[in-house]
């Protein structure tokens, strides 16, 4: 709206000097206003955009000089979804008395908003002869500066040998040219019916879109227009589109002067009084494009090997090999292993496999996510099941930073994922791994993820994490929405090993959360060893059916047994139903065995423990045997007892350690006992 203003106050002058000349020759008065503003609306897509959108547009020729009469248009779209163009119009148009004819020259500048970094800005030059019945234009159209957008909404296409190929989109500008003939088929400044037809064409290398367009337009007066059309070429295809504009005139009355007028409505003059038709909203073409995914580990695209166990050829996806084993020779560093269901059996795939530094391993049943240059990108399942393999030892040996997806390993002896020497980074999900002894066994630093796997068996554990001290590493450890049942000696297992000269060396961030467990022999959760410089969460846990018994048969149990631990733990939000056949069960069992000057910080809080088994079974036992120091939170846990004696709802020990309390809260317990050197501090002391 402000620049409309500044508009019409650029036009106050010759809108003056129109008005004298008016006044001078009011017998050459036209039925229109030499200017107006418009309000439009188009629906709905059109040549090169996919919404309708909303005008504002100002129009005012000045007609002192028949011979000059320059003109000034200005308009300003907004998109259905908000995004905006524009056009400056600056013309010429001239009366020529001879054929009763107005000759017209123009140069536009147009801009587009467009997303994915392309903003469209070009020049369009025109030229018109208009008449009192036919009317003849020729427009083009020439982008100027950044002509194309980034590359967006890249997906995965296929597979095509041992690459990768990604499908995205991209937008491009269009320079072009377009021509109409036309016809007023009433000669009426009232009721003003036209028909135009004529060719387009546009192009951004390498595509080009020639085709035709037809519209029909009515005006009443200069009031208000109706206008619908048809267009069609092969790469924007059919379009119908409509507007409707409402008009607002004001000014003198358009006028010729320096020659008699025996008409007032002269119709061919009458056609001066309007913007020339032309494409305003500049073309933009979207075009699908396929490119290599690149691996940012390489900077080169990523290399597949392909396995299927009923192919025999070179491992590529038209030709997989048939034997895992044929895959790792082939393979290297920061590859990708991409196995087939195949026939279902491990024919082919009963020899395990051991990766190199970066590999990933990748079974077909299963969405796989990568990161390219481009992002992250899925690669959808290719067949509805995962692939078996096996081995008679370990099925599948670590190197740093592997990542495996989708397999179905069944473990005959030994684990069923294993690492040789300690490995740097690791990604484990989405497998199903049995009879794992354990299921998986890692000595790991740095950032570990071990989410949404399925363990079943009758192994010696579940998954086992171990984090070498002497090392000096960071270990970031997720283990998260695994569900693990089977006849375990430990569901989960943490440890810190070594003897450091250092105890603040090794540092640790381990968050298990949200797993399934069941079925467990001595402990589902289990962190044997601590360091002074690790935070663990326990959080979100259901666990149940614990299985055998022994005195440290727990659902959690924190043991610290070395000099060096401490650490802080958050023991949260966990659902415990502890059962044994006979004795001796803990919900949540935290103890120590050897001193340490390091404080042990916990927070045990929200947890719900059932315990069906009694003589000696506690819901929650802590217990600062030997000269530790704990520093506990203990708030709003509800635990129920089901044996009617030999059991205890919470046992809070301080032995020969001491056993510091800030909080002790909203806790449901049918029995607390606390004995030995607790004290109770003050609140947020303890927060880990």
């Amino acid at each position: 709206m402000r620049a409309l203003m500044k508009f019409a106050l650029a036009l106050t002058p010759f809108t003056a000097l129109v008005a004298a000349d008016a006044k001078n020759n009011p017998q050459c008065q036209s039925p229109f206003h030499v200017m107006h503003v418009d309000v439009r609306h188009t629906e709905s897509k059109g040549v090169g955009y996919k919404d309708g959108y909303t005008t504002l547009e100002g129009f005012g020729i000045y007609d002192h000089n028949p011979c000059f009469m320059p003109f000034l248009d200005l308009r300003g779209h907004v998109f259905n979804d908000g995004k905006l163009a524009g056009n400056v119009g600056l013309g010429e148009r001239t009366v020529i008395p001879s054929i009763n004819h107005i000759f017209g020259l123009y140069l536009y500048y147009d801009v587009r908003q467009e997303d994915h970094g392309l903003t469209v800005n070009q020049l369009s030059p025109g030229i018109e002869m208009l008449g009192k019945r036919m009317e003849y234009r020729i427009n083009a159209y020439f982008p100027v500066g950044n002509d194309e957008s980034h590359s967006y909404r890249h997906r995965f296409d296929r597979f095509d040998g041992n690459r990768i190929i990604l499908k995205s989109r991209k937008k491009f500008a269009m320079t072009g040219v377009d021509a109409e003939v036309g016809a007023h088929i009433t000669q009426s400044t009232r009721h003003d019916f036209y028909f135009g037809i004529g060719p387009y064409y546009f192009t951004a290398d390498p595509n080009n879109a020639w085709g035709g367009k037809t519209r029909l337009y009515w005006r009443y007066k200069d009031y208000v227009s109706l206008e619908a059309s048809y267009s069609y070429d092969h790469i924007f295809k059919n379009i119908v589109q409509g507007s409707v504009a409402f008009s607002y005139p004001f000014g003198p009355k358009l006028k010729r002067s320096g020659r008699n007028c025996p008409n007032s409505n002269d119709l061919a003059l009458s056609r001066a009084a309007f913007a020339p038709y032309r494409f305003e909203i500049p073309v933009v073409e979207t075009r699908k494009q396929h490119r290599n995914a690149i691996n940012p580990a390489t900077g080169q695209p990523w290399r597949v090997w392909f396995v299927r166990n009923t192919s025999s050829s070179n491992g590529t996806y038209e030709s997989p090999f048939s034997t895992l084993v044929a895959a790792q020779n082939a393979s290297g560093s920061n590859d990708m292993i991409y196995v087939f269901q195949g026939d279902g059996t491990t024919r082919g795939m009963n020899a395990g496999i051991t990766l190199k530094n970066g590999q990933a391993l990748f079974g077909s049943g299963t969405d796989q996510t990568i990161s390219t240059s481009v992002g992250r990108i899925k690669i959808p399942a290719q067949t509805a099941r995962a692939p078996t393999i096996t081995s008679s030892a370990d099925v599948i040996f670590l190197a740093n930073g592997n990542e495996i997806s989708g397999m179905n390993i069944q473990v005959s002896s030994g684990p069923g994922i294993n690492t040789i020497d300690p490995i740097i980074g690791a990604n484990i999900h989405h497998n199903m791994i049995s009879n794992g002894f354990p299921c998986i066994n890692m000595d790991a630093s740095g950032a570990v993820n071990i989410t949404n796997n399925l363990l079943t068996g009758a192994g010696n554990g579940g998954i086992f994490v171990n984090l070498d001290d002497r090392a000096g590493r960071f270990l970031q450890a997720n283990i998260s929405n695994n569900t693990i049942t089977g006849d375990f000696g430990a569901a989960v297992l943490f440890s810190v090993t070594g003897a450091p000269t250092t105890p603040t060396v090794a540092t640790c961030n381990v968050v298990i959360n949200s797993n399934l467990i069941s079925g467990f022999g001595n402990q589902a959760i289990s962190i044997s060893k601590g360091a002074a410089n690790s935070t663990f969460q326990i959080i979100n846990n259901t666990i149940r059916d614990t299985i055998s018994t022994g005195a440290t048969n727990a659902s959690i149990f924190v043991s610290l047994s070395n000099p060096t631990d401490a650490g802080r733990y958050l023991i949260s939000n966990n659902t415990i139903v502890a059962t044994t056949a006979t004795a001796g069960t803990n919900g949540i069992l935290l103890n120590n065995a050897v001193a340490s000057s390091f404080a042990a910080r916990f927070n045990v809080t929200n947890n719900t423990i059932t315990v069906s088994s009694g003589n000696g079974s506690y819901g929650l036992n802590m217990n600062a045997a030997a000269n530790e120091t704990f520093c506990t939170s203990i708030t709003n846990n509800r635990i129920t007892l089901q044996a009617a004696t030999g059991t205890t709802g919470m046992s809070i020990s301080g032995g020969t350690g001491i056993v510091n309390i800030d909080d002790f809260s909203n806790n449901i317990a049918p029995s607390v006992i606390i004995s030995g050197n607790v004290n109770l501090v003050p609140q947020n002391t303890c927060a880990p």
